[in-house]
């Protein structure tokens, strides 16, 4: 692989780029970051995808520093409607919360959790999509398991169940899927074969 540019050292004219979320909040760079990655698609909208992931959310990104980002580098005041924050925010609730490859390759940034059965549900979501800290009703939570869910640490473990880790207090909104999760949604999808997931750091 090449870069996602035109001329020498590029790729573009033969490869698709697909980027699986959380643009920002991963450290000292979020503006330059998501810029890029804007300024991508603007200029290759064919060949370079966004998908949404937990931190494109005001609500987590105001806690894990790119409000904080964007009032000390461009010097604003986040709570101004006009701010760039705020802007970023509503360009983030137009992104997909999932992408299928080849028909064969469902790619999201957190998983199926327990309430997403099919590729409608989640390529029917409407945009721009709000998401709900506590998820009240069957749809608010199939994002936030599209959004946040991570598969069981151990593939005995199956169904779903709590995510400690990700869900403290126990509210029961964030989970884990087991590989009979991913097995029967698959089955159900044909002629998927496999999801691709982002939302953990792997080392």
């Amino acid at each position: 692989y090449k870069a996602p540019t035109d001329g020498d050292g590029g790729d573009i004219d033969s490869m698709d780029y697909l980027f699986l979320g959380d643009y920002v909040d991963r450290g000292s760079f979020s503006l330059e970051t998501v810029c890029l990655l804007f300024a991508l698609k603007v200029k290759y909208p064919t060949q370079i995808h966004l998908i949404r992931g937990n931190h494109e959310d005001p609500t987590i990104n105001a806690i894990y520093g790119f409000r904080d980002e964007c009032r000390r580098r461009l010097n604003e005041d986040p709570e101004d409607p006009e701010s760039c924050w705020n802007k970023f925010n509503r360009v983030f609730e137009w992104l997909p919360v999932g992408a299928v490859i080849e028909d064969r390759i469902l790619c999201l940034h957190g998983g199926i959790g327990g309430s997403v059965n099919s590729i409608a549900e989640v390529d029917s979501m409407p945009r721009p999509l709000h998401v709900a800290q506590i998820p009240q009703t069957p749809f608010e939570q199939r994002i936030t398991d599209l959004l946040w869910s991570d598969p069981s640490d151990n593939d005995s473990v199956g169904g779903v169940t709590l995510n400690e880790t990700r869900d403290p207090d126990g509210t029961g909104r964030i989970v884990k899927f087991g590989p009979d999760r991913v097995e029967s949604f698959l089955e159900k999808n044909k002629p998927l074969s496999m999801i691709i997931r982002a939302h953990e750091c792997v080392m």
